[in-house]
């Protein structure tokens, strides 16, 4: 989900929807210009939008907390209410993540990473992939936690469709 919108601060478009299954991130969410909040869970996002209705729908830090077919679901989905294109980022394999809030507000459930996604998982749904190597590293607090200060950082995939065909 958005969060507390501390990534979609930096995208520049004329409306944002923000939607996060967890309502404490929503209420405490700093957008910093209008911005439509949605209570719900990503696997449930063909039941509030219409198809080919918003431009672009992004899944940043998203699909690794979900089920493996569930992401798989939460894509295709995706796929039916944008117009222009899906935009995601995520882990590259499955980057362990405990049930830990940093923001404190109680979604410890929400932040466990529940699936791995490799490039193969994007391609063949037709993605196009970059690879940020050894992106996740002993900054991200929950890597430090999990791995340790001597592990080797974690790649992440930022993988994008166009569905304007």
């Amino acid at each position: 989900g958005c969060g507390v919108g501390t990534t979609l601060r930096e995208f520049r478009c004329p409306i944002k929807i923000g939607v996060d299954a967890h309502r404490p991130y929503l209420e405490k969410a700093k957008y910093g210009e209008p911005f439509i909040l949605l209570n719900v869970s990503a696997e449930h996002l063909s039941e509030i939008f219409l198809q080919k209705s918003l431009d672009s729908v992004t899944l940043i830090d998203v699909i690794e907390h979900l089920e493996k077919e569930v992401g798989f679901e939460v894509l295709r989905q995706a796929e039916k209410i944008a117009s222009k294109k899906v935009i995601l980022f995520t882990p590259r394999g499955f980057f362990q993540q405990k049930e830990f809030d940093h923001y404190g507000l109680g979604g410890e459930s929400f932040q466990r990473h529940r699936s791995g996604w490799e490039v193969e998982d994007f391609l063949k749904l037709g993605y196009n992939i970059l690879i940020f190597s050894k992106f996740h590293d002993q900054k991200n607090l929950a890597f430090l936690e999990v791995y340790g200060k001597d592990a080797e950082p974690i790649d992440a995939l930022l993988a994008w469709k166009d569905c304007s065909q």
